[in-house]
């Protein structure tokens, strides 16, 4: 039998395959289970009655069989089949309306169906005649961004090659107009080099103990404002944060690398600090009960020697100022591509020979270049004739020193990005702790081992007459000219820097006043056997 809804016959493998099929297979057997329960009904119902009418207490009379039951039979047959046939027409329409509308739903879907294949069909279509031309515009749109990619980075280039030359010019014209010089002199049959700044000789760390406290004073007080002034036009933040003198504040300091740029008005050295003030509980719950960083100080006032005995404190702190001073101009040199101190602390203490390679002997501008940094540029050859000939392109040297180059100011060679940072892979001295305790044991161990004894130029003038035997010793290998050594000291501050200047020994050997004969730096040691 072919079912209306599936249109497939039934077979031994698969007597049906849809949901039609299978209730239209099961038909038969619940009528006849239908039958049956009806039929066994019937029969409880006429046993119900037999029971009954047999019963001596209802009244009524025995159930007899004859042509009565067989007729009561036949009527219920009737009815039984009339009832079937309603209820199988009932069920027969409510299967011809589901199958009109599961054709509906099978005629909808085949349009939904038609209708999207053609709109895929359509945009098949649509997407060929736009990708027909999209290679060629793809090529002409990136060959345009290519070319404006490059005008963009030549140009990026030629500014940042602008900036790095300003840059060297105002650093170059800051040494010259401060007076960084280096000046070679010949002593004992051999050449070294001494270096000055506005005509005062520039104090090596090595040397600390050898030199007056003016000059020391004098020559870290510029150096720190030629560092800071550098670091400016060079738009690099210090490790070390230096404070010059300024209103209250009359000599140059300089912070710890952790107690730098703490954004707090830090009090001048010896005086009151702004904790003191804070005496009412409001201020004291309010304020900021932090201790404030302790500058280190630039300056002296007098002798490093005597200092070193009567203010141990203070001794180590100038000390530890002096030594982050050059750390600093170290760093600086290392940021700017000239390696210095790249195997020995010594090095650092050198903060002329530094800054004066800095600032002096190695800025040269940087050429304009019309391609990126990497393209080559055409030079000229000059015969010896005088005529220019062009000769072939050549590769401008690449050079590991460039003034100006890195910097925490510009997004191009920033001094913090991926590039800086191999920048500064090769610095050994991250922490100045190292080079501070080298100077300090540096020091005290001259100290220790040369016995000092500082006399006065009477006392020393007196010497010398008196023993004519004994002979002046030069203790501690001093490395510059030799500078007076004054019986009384003074606190240099900002007026008295001028004055400093007339009391300190230029580097031409000329003294300020006072300078007389016994006061040139000699000392006489005691005896061993007084």
């Amino acid at each position: 039998m072919q079912c209306d809804i599936c249109l497939r016959h039934e077979n031994l493998k698969c007597p049906f395959w849809c949901a039609t099929c299978a209730r239209n297979r099961l038909y038969e057997p619940r009528l006849k289970n239908a039958q049956t329960l009806l039929h066994k009904e019937d029969l409880g119902r006429q046993v119900q009655a037999a029971t009954a009418s047999a019963s001596p207490t209802n009244g009524a009379k025995p159930f007899k069989k004859g042509n009565q039951g067989v007729g009561d039979t036949h009527n219920w047959t009737s009815d039984e089949a009339s009832g079937g046939k309603d209820e199988l027409r009932e069920r027969t329409q409510d299967t011809l309306t589901h199958i009109d509308y599961l054709r509906k739903e099978i005629e909808a879907g085949k349009a939904d169906i038609a209708r999207r294949k053609a709109y895929l069909t359509q945009r098949r279509f649509n997407m060929a005649s736009a990708t027909r031309g999209l290679a060629e515009q793809r090529a002409v749109v990136t060959d345009s961004l290519a070319r404006a990619a490059i005008k963009t980075d030549k140009s990026w280039d030629s500014m940042h090659t602008d900036i790095v030359n300003a840059r060297v010019f105002l650093c170059t014209e800051a040494a010259d107009l401060y007076g960084l010089r280096q000046r070679r002199r010949r002593k004992g049959g051999l050449f070294r080099d001494d270096y000055t700044i506005g005509g005062i000789s520039i104090v090596d760390l090595r040397d600390l103990n050898n030199a007056s406290p003016t000059q020391i004073t004098v020559s870290m007080g510029r150096l720190a404002h030629l560092l800071v002034l550098t670091s400016h036009y060079l738009s690099l933040r210090l490790p070390a944060e230096v404070t010059l003198p300024h209103s209250n504040y009359p000599g140059a300091t300089i912070f710890s690398p952790r107690s730098s740029y703490c954004a707090k008005d830090v009090p001048y050295p010896g005086s009151t600090p702004l904790q003191s003030s804070m005496t009412s509980p409001f201020d004291s719950r309010n304020g900021d009960l932090h201790p404030l960083p302790r500058p280190r100080p630039l300056y002296l006032d007098r002798n490093l020697p005597v200092l070193s005995k009567e203010d141990p404190v203070n001794y180590s702190l100038f000390v530890e100022g002096v030594t982050l001073l050059a750390w600093d101009v170290a760093w600086l040199c290392w940021t700017q591509g000239l390696h210095v101190s790249s195997g020995s602390w010594e090095e650092i203490c050198a903060l002329g020979k530094n800054l004066w390679r800095l600032l002096v002997e190695l800025p040269q501008p940087r050429p304009v270049q019309k391609g990126t940094l990497s393209k080559q540029t055409d030079t000229k050859i000059t015969t010896p004739e005088g005529s220019s000939s062009r000769s072939e392109p050549q590769t401008e040297p690449c050079r590991r020193f460039s003034l100006g180059e890195y910097s925490h100011g510009s997004a191009r060679s920033f001094l913090g990005g991926a590039k800086g940072t191999e920048v500064m892979q090769g610095w050994k001295f991250q922490s100045p702790v190292k080079v501070i305790d080298k100077v300090k044991s540096m020091l005290l161990g001259e100290l220790a081992g040369a016995e000092w004894e500082i006399l006065d130029g009477m006392e020393f003038a007196q010497g010398s007459h008196t023993v004519k035997s004994e002979e002046a010793v030069l203790v501690g290998g001093v490395r510059q000219e030799p500078v007076p050594v004054t019986g009384e000291t003074k606190s240099i501050g900002m007026n008295s820097m001028q004055a400093a200047d007339d009391s300190v020994p230029r580097s031409d050997g000329s003294g300020g006043p006072g300078t007389g004969k016994g006061t040139s730096g000699w000392t006489k040691l005691k005896s061993r056997g007084s």
